[in-house]
């Protein structure tokens, strides 16, 4: 969206630098099964990271990590392990994006794939610059020999959630310098001066400033310009000092404009932004839907440029090239391109602030619906019975539930089952392709690993050179093409989207793992799994409708 366009380019000069954050974290140091402690001998990552980096922070590290042991369960229970029970690096890389853009909107530096392959790189890479090569090297190490149990996978998100505590620690430490207040006093600040600090922190937190290296004039100039550059930023500061009432409700006194209050506010207000920033994010969307070509969750090229020759305030205003680079562009009729709504949505264009570790992006809606589906099938693949049904009784925000699923998105279902011996891999871009088209709007169209490189619009500029912003000539060249090309008048249930018969496996069955392709356990499994059917399907309507009160042609392989 423009305001995000034109914030990205003012604070260019501020980027993040890449300076080794201060501080040291401790990871928890309790054995997924035993429970016992890793200076016992029971888990030897945990044992060699209590070394590098301390015992200080321990019990709140622990209770982190039950937390994310906790989120991270179904996912984990439904991919593809080892014989040991273990995933490989690309599988953790793959988990751990999910959870923080699931939890946080957290498109975090280095777990995203950033349209290439989730064997690209190794997640321990996050590490190696802002927690030095031990820490880097334990991890790397762990998932080289063995690989990680859930429990190591929830103690990798724990640490990174740690190092984001210690960024929140230096930014307020940045604020307090800026202002001139003591860093070295826990004496209380007052509520005016708590005020300023926080306002001082949200506004680095927003405009992604690097606190490491900002001074007081390029405070000032933001200062002034906040305005123009973020004009959502007075619901910004309702928002921190809503948390701040809700973080700080049991604490009286002078004890709430202390050092400590205001960090934990600010802790908690990180924890929160992303969601709370996803409500622009949802109204971005529906603004799209009004536009689309009706069921196909794609708005043709003149309506997505719409007003922009006589509204200064349009908000769609990517140029071609940029949009193609997003992989939000459909070209399938070079005559009437358009935007698909969900890989627009959820394109780095719309991340709004940042951190040395991560962008607060939009919260891919499709990622819940994965979710339900995983968290009820708690296994890789299903039958297509299965997922048919659970689909057919799962809502989206814009597709109502239950529906009768149309006869092609059965077949293409079948068609993907016929690939796998019968079976469908949750973690393939042939599902995904196949849940883009069974939720157009919420689902983002899977393209080939490398054929797409989403970037900032400063990343998109400095890489190309091109401005990220279409020009009115353009949009005019667009608008007339439109014109002069009859509309096509297409029945909602008679669309038909794109689909590409190439596969590519995000999460790969290891050798030696438990399976159900091509054995007779297998075919077990399907027999069960099918006399079970009734049952999940009833487990997610349950879930959907809120009455479950108990349960909150060529082939690739990329792990």
């Amino acid at each position: 969206m423009t305001s995000h366009m034109l914030f990205g380019c003012f604070v260019a000069a501020f980027l993040p630098s890449a300076a080794v954050g201060e501080g040291q974290v401790f990871l928890g140091s309790r054995d997924q099964h035993t429970g016992m402690h890793a200076h016992h001998g029971i888990s030897d990552l945990l044992a060699e990271l209590e070394k590098a980096v301390g015992s200080d922070q321990r019990q709140a590290t622990e209770r982190r990590v039950a937390r994310l042991e906790s989120a991270l369960r179904p996912m984990f229970a439904a991919m593809h392990k080892d014989s040991s029970g273990r995933l490989a690096s690309a599988s953790v890389r793959y988990l751990l994006h999910r959870l923080f853009v699931q939890r946080h909107g957290w498109l975090v530096n280095g777990l995203e794939s950033a349209g290439d392959s989730w064997n690209s790189s190794s997640p321990s890479a996050v590490f190696k610059e802002h927690a030095g090569d031990e820490v880097h090297n334990i991890f790397q190490d762990k998932l080289n020999s063995t690989g990680f149990t859930l429990h190591q996978v929830a103690v990798f998100g724990a640490t990174l959630e740690n190092l984001v505590h210690t960024d929140s620690l230096q930014r307020l430490r940045a604020a307090y310098r800026l202002l001139g207040f003591d860093l070295q006093s826990e004496a209380s600040l007052g509520e005016a001066n708590v005020a300023k600090a926080m306002k001082a922190y949200m506004m680095m937190f927003v405009l992604s400033l690097d606190h490491e290296q900002i001074q007081s004039d390029d405070f000032e100039e933001a200062e002034e310009s906040i305005m123009q550059i973020y004009p959502t930023w007075p619901d910004t500061e309702v928002f921190a000092n809503e948390v701040r009432e809700s973080v700080l409700q049991d604490v009286q006194g002078t004890e709430r404009t202390t050092w400590s209050s205001t960090l934990k506010v600010l802790e908690e207000v990180g924890e929160r932004y992303g969601r709370w920033q996803d409500t622009e994010c949802r109204s971005l969307k529906h603004q799209l839907v009004s536009m689309e070509d009706p069921g196909t969750g794609r708005v043709p090229l003149d309506k997505f440029y719409g007003s922009a020759l006589t509204n200064s305030s349009w908000s769609f205003m990517e140029s071609v090239p940029y949009l193609r680079q997003l992989g939000a562009l459909d070209e399938t009729d070079p005559e009437r391109m358009s935007v698909m709504i969900p890989n627009y949505v959820n394109s780095p264009s719309n991340c709004v602030a940042s951190s040395k570790f991560y962008s607060v992006c939009c919260i891919d809606e499709c990622e819940n619906l994965l979710f339900t589906l995983e968290d009820r099938i708690a296994a890789p693949d299903a039958t297509p019975a299965l997922i048919e049904q659970m689909v057919s009784v799962l809502p989206s925000d814009t597709i109502p539930a239950p529906r009768e699923l149309s006869t092609s998105l059965k077949q293409r279902l079948e068609e993907v089952a016929t690939h796998h011996g019968g079976r469908v891999p949750l973690h393939g871009r042939l599902f995904a392709q196949w849940m883009h088209h069974a939720y157009p709007r919420e689902c983002p169209y899977p393209h080939l690993s490398g054929t797409t490189n989403p970037l900032t619009a400063i990343a998109f500029m400095k890489q190309t050179g091109e401005d990220v912003e279409v020009s009115r000539d353009e949009i005019h060249d667009i608008l007339s093409k439109a014109s002069q090309t009859p509309e096509r008048q297409i029945a909602e249930e008679d669309q038909v989207l794109p689909w590409s018969s190439e596969e590519e496996l995000f999460v790969q069955r290891p050798a030696g793992a438990g399976g159900s392709e091509g054995s007779w356990l297998g075919k077990l499994g399907s027999l069960v799994g099918t006399l079970g059917m009734a049952g999940a399907v009833l487990n997610v309507w349950m879930k959907v409708e809120g009455r479950d009160k108990k349960c909150s042609g060529n082939q690739k392989y990329f792990v």
